[in-house]
């Protein structure tokens, strides 16, 4: 199957984000850009697996968590990754703001806000057709 550009779009988002968070570590030993590089990146590749066939919902993953309810059976299902491309575009925006860094600050803030701006007209192309 051919990925859409969508897939490719936050393939290459998770990409770039676990990178930067391998080079943190490498560069500083820290911990924290290593596992917040990871576990983006792998909320990133789970929103890349749905895109196919829950777009609302991966697009919402994506862009700022979800809570689903599911017809009578009051099916919960509550995904708290606050806003992956929201975060990343607030936290990396800040720190390219602070040091002027091109990469990985840079980088992921702008990469960030035009995933927001997908997922967001993700969700709208799909709810109003």
């Amino acid at each position: 199957m051919e990925w859409s550009l969508s897939q490719k779009l936050t393939i290459g988002f998770a990409a770039i984000v676990g990178l930067g968070g391998v080079m943190g570590y490498m560069k500083t030993g820290s911990k924290m850009s290593l596992t917040a590089g990871g576990v983006s990146a792998a909320a990133l590749y789970f929103v890349f697996t749905q895109l196919p066939v829950h777009p609302v919902l991966a697009s919402s993953i994506g862009l700022e968590g979800f809570s689903l309810l599911h017809g009578s059976n009051c099916f919960v299902v509550t995904f708290d990754f606050k806003a992956v491309s929201t975060v990343l575009l607030g936290v990396m925006g800040s720190r390219f703001k602070k040091s002027g860094k091109i990469f990985p600050a840079g980088v992921v803030s702008l990469t960030s806000l035009i995933m927001a701006g997908g997922y967001v007209h993700g969700i709208i192309r799909t709810l109003t057709h």
